[in-house]
């Protein structure tokens, strides 16, 4: 084996354990939810659980949202679709993201793949709690995207029982 074959075996060998310790951080991240949401739920309800686990998520959601606000601004929604593609850890395989359909003020972006759900299920969580657990974790997006000015509407979650999440982002209007 030449060193240069023995370099790419190595960075190929470097990015497999990359994306396998991504993997297990948003393993980790579906573990850390379902655990405080149920703690949160025992103490507080339901209810009360939900709104507290959304409003912190969001917040963080919010920050992330700033980095598409220069292509809102101008609004241009396929860089958006754009941003929202290439920004997706390993390179999309965990969420294998895409743009569904476009037109002039709105754009439908895709998931199809979801290690938060893939993980709540191999926990063996009912669907209707994976289903919560989704509506929890779906507050980042909910952030995110009001943080970069846009209007989002979940038309499918994975977590509902679809094989995709589906996000309509559009512009919003002046009512």
């Amino acid at each position: 084996m030449s060193d240069g074959e023995r370099i790419i075996e190595t960075l190929e060998a470097e990015l497999a354990k990359s994306r396998a310790e991504t993997r297990a951080a948003f393993e980790t991240r579906a573990y850390m939810y379902a655990y405080i949401y149920e703690e949160l739920e025992t103490a507080l309800g339901r209810d009360t659980a939900i709104e507290h686990m959304k409003r912190a998520i969001y917040r963080r959601g919010l920050e992330v949202g700033r980095k598409y606000r220069s292509a809102v601004e101008k609004a241009d929604l396929i860089e958006v679709g754009s941003i929202f593609c290439t920004g997706s850890p390993c390179r999309g395989e965990l969420f294998e993201p895409g743009i569904e359909e476009s037109s002039e003020g709105h754009i439908v972006l895709r998931m199809t793949s979801c290690p938060l759900a893939e993980t709540w299920k191999s926990m063996g969580l009912p669907g209707d709690e994976v289903d919560t657990l989704c509506d929890i974790a779906a507050a980042v997006d909910e952030g995110t995207f009001a943080g970069a000015g846009l209007d989002l509407e979940f038309l499918s979650r994975i977590g509902a029982g679809t094989e995709r999440c589906l996000l309509n982002l559009a512009l919003p209007t002046d009512e």
